[in-house]
């Protein structure tokens, strides 16, 4: 401030206003980036949870156990048996922006 003059000049309200934008410009695209990497572990933690309750629902009863989709906190999950060289594997597949995901847990007889 200048003198004894009450407020603000126009130049200090516009650095003031120059110096509010840059620092928003520069933590805008940092949080959404880091929103977006929240989301996705959420996402491979439901995907995760789902799998460990499935697989100890396969071996304690397999009569109850279904292959098909499976929807977690409003996600949707498929959740189907895989076999390849007389392994078999229970996977959770899931779509997140377009981009398909899947996490396998191998079980043995």
């Amino acid at each position: 401030m200048i003198g004894n003059e009450k407020g603000f000049t126009f130049i200090e309200a516009v650095i003031s206003l120059n110096l509010l934008i840059i620092f928003c410009i520069m933590i805008v695209p940092s949080m959404s980036l880091f929103l977006q990497k929240k989301d996705k572990l959420t996402i491979n933690n439901m995907a995760d949870d789902l799998l460990t309750d499935m697989v100890h629902l396969y071996f304690i009863n397999r009569e109850d156990f279904k292959e098909g989709f499976y929807t977690k906190n409003g996600r949707e999950f498929l959740l189907k048996i895989n076999s390849r060289n007389n392994f078999n594997s229970i996977c959770v597949i899931w779509t997140d922006r377009n981009k398909e995901s899947e996490i396998c847990e191998e079980i043995t007889e």
